[in-house]
């Protein structure tokens, strides 16, 4: 398999949105997740990613092989509040392979663009989140990324 990696353009959304397979993903949590989520398909998801293709100190970086798009990664620089010690960090909003291109290395590929990108702004940290039933939480613990902080829920 052989794939570029390239900045992603407005001709790109509608592949994008195609295997962008989030909102999937998180419907499936639903059954253990009753508290937060309520995805639904909007009308201006495609918006979204414009925002990383078009956005300040925001990006969208794509796997291309031969003008089909196998994956996707979005990610921008957060401005902390100021009693945080880091006042800026990479985050790292979404990273999807279409699922037959999976362990061919894309998402590696694309971490890393991320990671060269955030690199030469200046950012020394990462941070994204991920639902702990996602499979993808392996893939993330791989690329030495670890838990940090956990969200706890109560129905008063």
């Amino acid at each position: 398999m052989t794939f570029t990696i390239r900045k992603a353009g407005k001709h790109d959304n509608r592949q994008i949105k195609k295997i962008d397979t989030f909102g999937k993903q998180l419907n499936s949590f639903r059954g253990l997740d009753k508290i937060y989520l309520n995805y639904k398909p909007k009308k201006g998801a495609r918006s979204y990613y414009e925002r990383f293709i078009h956005g300040r100190k925001k990006w969208c970086y794509v796997a291309d092989e031969d003008g089909k798009i196998l994956g996707f990664v979005l990610f921008n620089i957060e401005k902390r509040q100021g009693w945080y010690r880091i006042q800026r960090i990479g985050y790292i909003d979404l990273l999807v392979v279409e699922k037959k291109a999976r362990k061919k290395g894309i998402a590696t590929r694309l971490l890393d663009k991320a990671v060269n990108i955030f690199r030469d702004e200046g950012i020394r940290y990462l941070k994204l989140s991920t639902h702990m039933e996602n499979p993808a939480h392996e893939f993330w613990k791989k690329k030495g990324f670890r838990d940090y902080r956990i969200d706890m829920w109560k129905k008063i």
